[in-house]
C-alpha cells in the first residue's frame, strides 16, 4: 500500500486522453471477479460546447500487479451523447449503466454487443443504447432543476429502486421499469440537496449546500434527524460515501477541501475530520480492503489518501503542474487500479 506516514506529492500518474472534461468516472464493478477478466468503467463529461458524452472503457489487464510502472491499455468501447452534464454515474444489474443529469433527468443505458456472437464480449463492436430517459427535477414545472446525485434501495438490483436529488430541494423515488414516480419528498430541503446515500432500506442520508446531513426515513417520507459540523457551518457539503463494512461510517466532502467521517448513530458531532486539499472535494471513497484509508480528489487538481486509523496523515497525488480540478475518481480492487478524470480532459491512472 506504501507509506501514508507522510505527506508528499507524487507525480508519477500516467495520462490517457478522453477528448473533454471528465465529470464522473464509475468501475463497473457488478460482475464477480471470478466470473470475468473484464476491466470496465464508463466515463460521463461536462460542459461540452456542442454535447456531452458518455463513454464505455475496457482495461487490458495483461500487465496489472508485475510493476509499479505497469502499462495500461484503455481501448474505447462504446459512446453515446449525453443531454446535459453527466452529474453521477452508476452499473447496475446485468449491463446497465444509469446516469443524471444537470437538465433534472435519470437516464438508463444498456450495453449491448452489435456482434453475432450469443457472448457479451465487450469487443469494439459493443455500443451503448438509451432505454430510459426521465424528467425528475424541476422548479415548480416550469424550469429544469439538476439532478444531482441518486442511490440504488439496498438488495433491489433486479428490480431497482432509485432514489435522486437535486437542486430543487426534492427527493424523488422512482423503480425503473415504471412509467412513473414511486413517490416524492416535495420539502426534503430548503436549498440545494448535492449527494445522497441508502444505506438501509429505512434510511436515506442526503448533504446539502448549507452543510448539513439530513437521514429520512423513505417509507414514510419522514425527516428523522439533521446534524452539522460546528467547525464547518454552513459549508456546502458535494459528496457521500460510506464505509465498506460498517454502513454507519459516513464520510463526506466539502467545499474547504475538508473531509468529515460521521457515525450515523450518533450524530451529535462529527466523529473525525481532516484536510487534504485547499479547494472543494468533489469526489471520495473508502478502499474496499484497507477500510481506513479514503481516497479524494478536489478542484484543486490533487488527489488525497487519508488513513484515519493512523493520526490522519494525508498523501497527496498531483500530475506535473496540473491545477485544473479532478472531479471524480474510482478504484478497482482486483486491478489495484487507481483512476480520476477532471477539467484537463485526461484520465489520470496509477496502481494503488
Amino acid at each position: 500500500m506504501g507509506d501514508f506516514s507522510v505527506q508528499y506529492d507524487l507525480t508519477g500518474l500516467s495520462t490517457q486522453n478522453t477528448g473533454g472534461k471528465v465529470s464522473k468516472i464509475r468501475f463497473d464493478n457488478t460482475k464477480q471477479e471470478f466470473e470475468s477478466n473484464e476491466v470496465l468503467f464508463a466515463t460521463g463529461s461536462w460542459d461540452t460546447p456542442k454535447e456531452n458524452t458518455l463513454l464505455l472503457w475496457n482495461v487490458e489487464q495483461s500487465s496489472f500487479g508485475l510493476s509499479e510502472q505497469a502499462n495500461f491499455k484503455f481501448s474505447l468501447l462504446g459512446k453515446t451523447t449525453h443531454e446535459g452534464d453527466v452529474t453521477d454515474l452508476k452499473f447496475i444489474g446485468d449491463n446497465l449503466i444509469l446516469s443524471s443529469s444537470s437538465n433534472g433527468s435519470l437516464n438508463a443505458f444498456q450495453l449491448i454487443n452489435t456482434n453475432t456472437s450469443d457472448m457479451m464480449d465487450f469487443s469494439a463492436d459493443s455500443t451503448l443504447q438509451r432505454v430510459m430517459s426521465r424528467q425528475l427535477h424541476s422548479f415548480s414545472d416550469i424550469r429544469n432543476a439538476s439532478l444531482n446525485s441518486f442511490a440504488i434501495k439496498p438488495y433491489s438490483i433486479n428490480d431497482p429502486l432509485v432514489a435522486t436529488v437535486g437542486e430543487d430541494g426534492k427527493i424523488v423515488i422512482v423503480r425503473i421499469d415504471d412509467s412513473i414516480k414511486d413517490h416524492v419528498i416535495e420539502k426534503a430541503d430548503a436549498s440545494s440537496i448535492k449527494a445522497i446515500l441508502w444505506p438501509r432500506s429505512n434510511e436515506i442520508i442526503i448533504a446539502n449546500g448549507c452543510g448539513q446531513l439530513r437521514l429520512f426515513d423513505p417509507r414514510e417520507s419522514k425527516l428523522t434527524t439533521i446534524c452539522y459540523d460546528p467547525n464547518n457551518v454552513r459549508i456546502p457539503i458535494n459528496c457521500l460515501t460510506f464505509h465498506p463494512s460498517k454502513i454507519h461510517k459516513v464520510a463526506s466532502g466539502n467545499n474547504k477541501g475538508g473531509v468529515t467521517i460521521w457515525d450515523t448513530r450518533k450524530l451529535s458531532e462529527p466523529e473525525k475530520h481532516a484536510q487534504p486539499h485547499k479547494s472543494r472535494v468533489w469526489d471520495l471513497f473508502y478502499h474496499p480492503y484497507y477500510h481506513e484509508l479514503l481516497f479524494s480528489c478536489s478542484e484543486d487538481g490533487t488527489i488525497g489518501a487519508i488513513n484515519f486509523a493512523d493520526s490522519v496523515p494525508i498523501r497527496k497525488i498531483g500530475f506535473r503542474s496540473n491545477e485544473l480540478p479532478i472531479n471524480s475518481l474510482d478504484y478497482h480492487p482486483h486491478s489495484k487500479l487507481l483512476i480520476g478524470g477532471g477539467d484537463n480532459e485526461n484520465l489520470l491512472y496509477t496502481l494503488i
